[in-house]
């Protein structure tokens, strides 16, 4: 998530539909003081220094023990992926009981509540993803590295609670629709398409005034050569996509 006071926007990072890549594209142009929860760890390993903001919720109580942890690494072995991936953790760790278990990806209904004046006053907007593309980009990122093979038909009964497999799951909602609604109606001002996205993100920047990359910067891939969507689905996988994503489904025509 991202809520920017410099172009008065809050960003909604839903669940595989390029986040990162946005935080990563945006982040040079953000203020002192915008607040990015998620994704620090890539800003991080881009190059880019933390801004006051992340560097003053290093320090608040609830991240000052995994911020510890953080400046030990760095002390010790420099930059590394481990300090990067701390920083990340310890800025989370600041808005986990305000928020969210997983501040990255908060209700819109929590987002509201902690943050009234800019969820009130400022532009918000996110990305959404046809579901059986999404599913299929979630079961490669959270079953890469296991030592066990894991069948897309058993991620999407893990998914749709037909097996009890915590390790292959999200850690948060499975579906992105709590992210940008408030009593089951729409409450962002914007919510662009995944299939578009390189063109509907120009639009947001422009309207917001933020200085716009031709590109955005790519992060976070999953390994996998998915080939044809549809060869993966059964019909049975099909149907629990289908209850998995309902509302997305009805909402978006997908």
């Amino acid at each position: 998530m991202i809520i920017s006071h410099k172009y008065k926007f809050i960003f909604i990072h839903c669940r595989k539909v390029a986040g990162s890549s946005i935080k990563n594209t945006l982040w040079p142009y953000l203020g002192d003081d915008d607040i990015v929860i998620g994704s620090l760890d890539e800003i991080l390993k881009n190059g880019h220094t933390l801004n006051s903001r992340a560097k003053k919720t290093l320090y608040h109580p609830r991240a000052l023990n995994v911020t510890r942890k953080a400046f030990l690494e760095r002390w010790r072995y420099g930059n590394t992926n481990r300090y990067r991936n701390l920083v990340n953790t310890a800025v989370k760790a600041k808005y986990k009981k305000t928020l969210f278990r997983n501040p990255v990806h908060s209700p819109a209904e929590a987002v509201k509540r902690y943050f009234p004046y800019e969820w009130e006053n400022y532009y918000k907007f996110c990305f959404v993803r046809n579901p059986f593309d999404q599913a299929l980009s979630e079961y490669f990122y959270q079953t890469r590295g296991l030592e066990r093979d894991v069948s897309f038909s058993h991620f999407l009964k893990a998914m749709a609670g037909e097996v009890d497999d915590p390790k292959i799951v999200p850690h948060g909602f499975r579906s992105n629709w709590p992210l940008y609604t408030c009593d089951d109606e729409l409450a962002i001002d914007y919510a662009g398409k995944y299939e578009s996205i390189e063109e509907e993100f120009k639009i947001v920047c422009q309207h917001l005034g933020v200085p716009c990359q031709d590109r955005l910067m790519k992060e976070k891939k999953a390994k996998g050569d998915k080939g044809e969507i549809s060869s993966w689905y059964s019909e049975d996988d099909i149907q629990r996509v289908r209850s998995i994503y309902a509302d997305e489904i009805r909402f978006f025509g997908y």
